[in-house]
C-alpha cells in the first residue's frame, strides 16, 4: 500500500532506479524540515533567537516548495537543490551568527555529505569547496576571539540531530548502491538467460550447447534430432503451423528425458540432447520411446510428425570431430528410412 502510494506520488515505478532517490529525497524533506520546525519552536518559545529563528522558517517553508517540485512538478533535481541549498545556506549561517557555540561547527558536514548524494560528485563537490572556504575563512579570522563554550543542552541536541542525518544518509547511500548492484545482477543474469535460450521454444540455443560440450569435464553423450520432411509442413501447412510444431515438438523432447539432460535448440527443424546418462543400453530405450512419443503426437496437422536421431559419444577435446560424428549417425537414420535413430561409435 505505502509503495503504491509513493509511486504515483514519484511519477515512477518501484523498479525504477530513480525511485530509491526520490524515497531519500522525500525522506530526507520530511526530516530536515522537521528540525527546522524544531528549531523554529525552540529560537521562538524555549530560547528566544531572532536571527536564527528567521533563518529557521526560511528553511521550513523551502522544505514545503522542494516538495512541491518532488511531488507535483515530478522534477526531483530542482527538489534536490532546493534542499541542498537552503541546508548549506542555513547551517553556514548558523555557524556565521554562533560560531563555535551551540555545537555549530558540526553543522558544516551535512554539506559535502548531502551535496554528493543529491546533487552528485560533480555539483556536490563544487558547492562542498565553496562552503569549505567560506567556513575556514571565517573560522581562520575569527578563531583567536572565541572563547570555550561549555556543552549545553542544546549542544547534546545540535550534536544527536547531526549524527542521526549523516547516518540515514549514509544508510542511504549504502543501501541505494547494494540495491543498484542487485538491480544490475538480476538484469545481467536476465541478459544472460536471453542470450543461451531460444526465442521460438524457449529451449537451450546453440551457443548454450556449444558452450556446455566445449567446457565439460566428463564424456557424454549427445543426440542431433531432425524433424522428419519438414519442409513439406512448412509448404503445405504454413511457416506459423510449422513453429507450432517445433514448439510442441520441443515440450515433448523434454518429456522424454531425464532432468539432468540438457535439451537444445541446433538451429532450424534440428534439435540436440546432452544425455547425463552413460549407460548405452538405457540410451536406446530412450531413443526408442523418443521416437515413439513423436510418432504417436497429435501436432494438429493433417499428416504425422516424425524424427532421425543421430547418437554419438563427445569428449571436449574432440569437440568438432564429435558433432561430425553425430552428425553422420543422423545421416545413416535417414538413409535407414527415416523415425528410428542411429548410433556413431568412431569419433
Amino acid at each position: 500500500m505505502v509503495i503504491r502510494y509513493l509511486e504515483q506520488a514519484f511519477g515512477v515505478a518501484s523498479s525504477h532506479p530513480d525511485f530509491r532517490f526520490r524515497g531519500f529525497l522525500f525522506s530526507a524533506l520530511i526530516l530536515i524540515s522537521s528540525g527546522f520546525g524544531f528549531f523554529s519552536f525552540y529560537n521562538a518559545v524555549i530560547d528566544f533567537y531572532p536571527p536564527m529563528l528567521i533563518a529557521d522558517l526560511i528553511g521550513f517553508f523551502s522544505c514545503f516548495i522542494g516538495g512541491y517540485y518532488l511531488l507535483v512538478k515530478k522534477q526531483p533535481k530542482v527538489a534536490a537543490a532546493i534542499l541542498q541549498l537552503i541546508v548549506t545556506l542555513i547551517t553556514f549561517l548558523f555557524i556565521l551568527v554562533d560560531g563555535n557555540e551551540e555545537f555549530a561547527l558540526a553543522f558544516a558536514f551535512f554539506t559535502p555529505v548531502m551535496g554528493a548524494f543529491l546533487l552528485g560528485y560533480k555539483f556536490g563537490s563544487i558547492l562542498s569547496v565553496i562552503n569549505f572556504v567560506g567556513i575556514f575563512y571565517f573560522c581562520f579570522t575569527q578563531m583567536d576571539t572565541w572563547q570555550p563554550a561549555p556543552f549545553l543542552p542544546i549542544n547534546l541536541i545540535h550534536f544527536s540531530f547531526v549524527y542521526i542525518i549523516l547516518l540515514i544518509v549514509s544508510f542511504y547511500y549504502d543501501s541505494s548502491r547494494s540495491k543498484a548492484y542487485q538491480m544490475l545482477a538480476e538484469a545481467n543474469v536476465k541478459l544472460q538467460e536471453l542470450a543461451t535460450t531460444d526465442a521460438l521454444t524457449k529451449l537451450r540455443n546453440r551457443r548454450y550447447i556449444d558452450d556446455a560440450l566445449l567446457n565439460a569435464t566428463s564424456d557424454r553423450y549427445i543426440a542431433m534430432i531432425d524433424v522428419d520432411d519438414f519442409k513439406k509442413v512448412n509448404d503445405q501447412f504454413g511457416h506459423d503451423q510449422g513453429d507450432k510444431v517445433l514448439i510442441e515438438l520441443a515440450n515433448v523432447l523434454k518429456s522424454n528425458v531425464d532432468p539432468q539432460d540438457v535439451v537444445g535448440r541446433w538451429g532450424g527443424e534440428e534439435f540436440i540432447i546432452i544425455f547425463a546418462e552413460q549407460n548405452l543400453a538405457r540410451l536406446e530405450e530412450t531413443l526408442k520411446q523418443m521416437n515413439q512419443s513423436v510418432a504417436n503426437t497429435n501436432f494438429a496437422i493433417e499428416q504425422p510428425v516424425t524424427i532421425s536421431i543421430g547418437l554419438a559419444s563427445h569428449n571436449a577435446s574432440k569437440h568438432r570431430e564429435c558433432v561430425r560424428a553425430m552428425d553422420q549417425a543422423l545421416y545413416n537414420a535417414k538413409a535407414c528410412g527415416k523415425n528410428t535413430y542411429s548410433i556413431s561409435f568412431a569419433v
